[in-house]
């Protein structure tokens, strides 16, 4: 949902506040689940940033390119 749909519900007399703030926190929970594999993802990719750069200096230090 956007952020003007979510604006849209709260102000909406079609459903109870209870059932917009089951929406809310659904669609909350949702965004960090997301949010919470991205944050893996990046951690993932700084690892691997860190590796080569570990090797790289390793090479340098022995002498390789």
């Amino acid at each position: 949902m956007t952020i003007i749909e979510l604006t849209a519900l709260t102000q909406s007399s079609q459903k109870t506040t209870e059932e917009k703030l089951h929406i809310l926190k659904r669609v909350r929970w949702e965004l960090m689940e997301e949010l919470h594999g991205r944050q893996q993802l990046v951690d993932q990719v700084d690892y691997l940033i860190f590796q080569l750069q570990a090797d790289k200096k390793t090479k340098n230090l022995q002498g390789g390119r």
